[in-house]
């Protein structure tokens, strides 16, 4: 019967390990990641003209592991009456996190211009560090440089405010 009872009291343990394991592992590595981006651009064509302006969006990340995410962001430039060429961006990043707060990406997609100007595709590659802000919450600031067709380079800093579920 002591037998059976440490029995228990070990797998009961061990269970309850595991599920704050899990609990942990699910509080560190959301699979979902909704977040809303505020920044600022620069733009430098490579005719020389340069614009800067300011740039809000939304992006979701699906992480599929430890390492790996794909998902979708959408971003508005030029508030603010500045006359930026660029309107809009839609891009798909695939995020790498190499350690357990950084985020590597580079993202395929397209910009909008305005309508005198065609859309062109960019090539989007950055980088940022989440901070954790309670279980769910996040700040993230990112770098990104944007390689527009054409030549067109656009840098962006943005603040991020994420919530993983």
């Amino acid at each position: 019967m002591k037998r059976l009872a440490a029995f228990i009291s070990i797998g009961s343990l061990a269970l309850g390990n595991n599920l704050l394991a899990a609990e942990e592992e699910e509080h560190h590595l959301p699979h979902d990641h909704l977040a809303l981006l505020v920044g600022v651009a620069y733009e430098e064509e490579s005719d020389g003209h340069n614009e800067d302006g300011y740039v809000a969006g939304l992006e979701y990340i699906r992480q599929f592991n430890e390492h790996w995410g794909l998902g979708a962001a959408f971003e508005f430039n030029s508030f603010g009456g500045d006359t930026m060429k660029r309107q809009a961006v839609l891009a798909i990043p695939v995020s790498y996190f190499p350690a357990e707060r950084w985020r590597l990406f580079a993202a395929p997609g397209i910009e909008f211009r305005d309508r005198r100007e065609p859309d062109k595709a960019v090539l989007r590659v950055g980088a940022g560090y989440e901070f954790e802000i309670g279980r769910h919450m996040t700040f993230s600031p990112e770098f990104q440089i944007d390689f527009v067709s054409g030549g067109t380079k656009v840098y962006v800093f943005l603040l991020t405010l994420g919530y993983g579920f």
